[in-house]
């Protein structure tokens, strides 16, 4: 008899479909567990922020290293997840988090960004595109982080008057730009008359070409609305830097340009202090650009002893119990009534298969989960044992196979109805 896959996940298992996604890619909907890597997110509050406010660190890594690959441990997730914990509540939580003590606090701003496309743009249109990140909400329920900035103004100087605020905001910028130029008025017309949505506005109809040339303008007037607000902390989380070494379009000479402006950007106002760049890395992306590091005089980027302070490695899934958390966060969201078993259809077996399977990458494993939990589906497997994800993972056997459906040893006969209601 024919399984139609979607209704047994509905009756037997209490859920409403897949939950794992198909691809090995992050989406920004993907659901989140902390617990994943609870100690490599603690070590990145501890070191990659709270570091820069009481240390002055000002770039930080976030690598991922495995026995086989170098992708797929979770450095866009966790970046992300930061990102937004920051921006909730301007970093109180984090820095709680982090062990900064109440007293020694200090209002911080995040913004991610990615260079993905740095072989047809470069360093200032991903310095433009984390502006863009400032004045939208990093999550639902959540003000954007210029709505927030404006808040503290009007309430530090006891009235949200436009003129009032924008001379507050020259005056900051004056203060802490050296020999900058000036703020573009456009947008700090538009900060001060208006909120984030319309600062969204201004920025939505630069064009291309304005990017490329005057990223660096843009993120001047963010930081200089941040400044206003009593926000001196910014961190670019900056995501994918592995493009600007592995994209073969990209020259010697723009590599060794794009990473000269990181330098310039460590070295003088406003910026020196003021912004923290994270960048994710792993060793493909070292090995390339290792020699424009050194050229430019950066900080090290190594993963060794003497460079523990700025660098927090993802090694990937590296026991069950992670896996079980990873899972279940995604179980949870599709789940219905009807089931107690957290992890169901999963033995605990297949677990550990998967981990194997997956090398302890993130998104390889949330792919295995969703194909095998298709072929269990389509099968009528009431489980998902150690015996049949090891088969089928391997290419044991396909949802044609004569092998008998896994059971958890109680009697083919018993209803249904037994299993969803916990009774077999």
């Amino acid at each position: 008899m024919t399984v139609d896959s979607i209704d047994h996940m509905e009756e037997a298992w209490s859920l409403d479909g897949n939950p794992f996604p198909a691809e090995a890619i992050h989406t920004q909907d993907q659901p989140y567990s902390p617990d994943v890597f609870d100690e490599e997110s603690r070590e990145f509050r501890r070191k990659l922020i709270r570091g820069s406010v009481l240390g002055n660190v000002n770039i930080g890594f976030l690598w991922s290293q495995g026995a086989q690959a170098d992708t797929g441990f979770g450095k866009t997730t966790l970046m992300q997840e930061i990102t937004k914990e920051i921006n909730r509540n301007l970093g109180v939580e984090t820095l709680t988090e982090a062990g900064v003590r109440q007293e020694k606090q200090k209002p911080v701003a995040a913004a991610y960004s990615n260079l993905n496309n740095l072989n047809a743009s470069g360093l200032y249109p991903v310095l433009f595109n984390a502006v863009i990140a400032l004045a939208r909400p990093s999550e639902e329920g959540i003000d954007a982080v210029f709505d927030q900035a404006k808040a503290r103004i009007v309430e530090d100087l006891g009235t949200d008057d436009p003129s009032k605020i924008t001379s507050h905001l020259r005056d900051t910028w004056l203060r802490i730009c050296g020999t900058g130029a000036p703020l573009r008025p456009e947008l700090v017309k538009a900060f001060a008359s208006g909120d984030a949505r319309q600062v969204l506005e201004v920025l939505s109809e630069v064009s291309i070409t304005a990017r490329l040339r005057n990223g660096l303008y843009y993120l001047d007037f963010a930081l200089g609305a941040l400044a206003a607000a009593g926000i001196d902390h910014l961190y670019l989380m900056i995501d994918q830097l592995e493009d600007l070494a592995t994209t073969r379009s990209i020259t010697s000479a723009k590599r060794s340009r794009e990473i000269g402006r990181i330098r310039d950007m460590l070295e003088g106002a406003p910026y020196v202090n003021r912004v923290h760049f994270i960048f994710t890395f792993h060793n493909r992306a070292a090995q390339v650009l290792e020699r424009y590091w050194e050229e430019n005089r950066l900080p090290s980027f190594e993963i060794s002893p003497s460079n523990t302070a700025s660098v927090v490695v993802l090694r990937g899934l590296r026991d069950d119990s992670q896996v079980r958390d990873l899972l279940r966060v995604y179980l949870e969201k599709h789940r219905n009534p009807g089931i107690n078993d957290d992890l169901m259809p999963f033995e605990p077996d297949a677990i550990s298969v998967l981990r194997g399977v997956s090398g302890g990458r993130v998104g390889i494993l949330l792919n295995r989960a969703h194909e095998l939990l298709n072929f269990a589906a389509e099968r009528g497997d009431p489980r998902i044992t150690g015996e049949q994800a090891q088969r089928f993972l391997k290419g044991g056997f396909d949802a044609g196979d004569e092998l008998e459906p896994a059971t958890d040893g109680s009697d083919e006969s018993e209803d249904i109805d037994d299993l969803l209601l916990g009774t077999r």
